[in-house]
């Protein structure tokens, strides 16, 4: 189910100030409505991970939930934004109902290290990356099958990742939420992140900048960059997974460096 921002709806400090006094369910369903849209927004980043309309209806249902509990728990006067105070913690439940239901089990994640190895393997034997027809030969798979790897090898890099990003993003709101300003350390290590992130971008390789930039930016399906790129959607869902993975290395030494 998709919800969209409902503009005819305005929520306001007056609005926060009669909700903490009177725990209204009418007023409260009033926000609720106002920001339905979090929902949405947070699962279609995680489109590629989730499967089917069962996941897809369980996930809304956590973050609904969530979203509730954020309303219960928000606190107006502290000056931050509840899109953003929301969108954090709608983000995470999302992402501790994915790791629960373990998209990726042990035997998947086994047969993604034997295709890397795989892959590495005729990389020094070829002098070159081998293409997704010859890596399928050689572990005698059926390109479907490498298809599918590659799949849950990007939904375990961007469950990874999300984990990352979720970490900094909670360690930040919870700090901001316990001091009615936001201290000047806190904006600089909140702007360093930001930073930091940039910086992994561009230091990823132009093919792996560019799937990044299509896929988080321009909000492109994996088929549809395949297209723009003339490459196989397996070969992208491959570059993806690989630019996951070098800027989850570099922002945890970041992170607890």
């Amino acid at each position: 189910m998709n919800y969209y921002k409902n503009d005819t709806i305005t929520i306001t400090d007056k609005t926060w100030a009669e909700y903490a006094a009177t725990k209204d369910v009418s007023l409260r369903n009033q926000i609720l409505l106002a920001y339905l849209y979090i929902v949405t927004c947070s699962i279609k980043k995680m489109n590629t991970i989730t499967v089917n309309n069962e996941d897809i209806e369980d996930m809304t249902s956590h973050g609904v939930l969530e979203l509730i509990n954020c309303i219960d728990r928000f606190d107006y006067t502290r000056g931050i934004q509840f899109d953003t105070f929301a969108s954090i913690r709608v983000r995470g439940s999302i992402i501790d109902y994915i790791r629960k239901k373990d998209w990726v089990p042990r035997d998947v994640r086994k047969r993604i290290k034997v295709t890397n190895d795989a892959a590495l393997f005729l990389q020094n034997n070829l002098g070159r990356a081998p293409n997704e027809k010859e890596l399928a030969e050689h572990l005698n798979f059926t390109e479907d099958e490498l298809n599918k790897i590659r799949r849950d090898e990007l939904s375990l890099n961007i469950l990874a990742f999300e984990d990352l990003l979720q970490e900094n993003n909670s360690c930040l709101i919870n700090a901001k939420s316990t001091a009615t300003y936001q201290h000047p350390e806190e904006k600089i290590l909140e702007d360093e992140f930001k930073k930091s992130i940039i910086k992994c971008i561009d230091e990823l390789d132009s093919n792996e900048r560019t799937v990044i930039s299509l896929y988080y930016y321009e909000e492109l399906k994996l088929k549809e960059i395949a297209f723009v790129m003339e490459l196989t959607t397996s070969r992208i869902s491959q570059i993806h997974s690989k630019a996951l993975s070098k800027m989850k290395s570099r922002l945890s030494a970041y992170i607890t460096g």
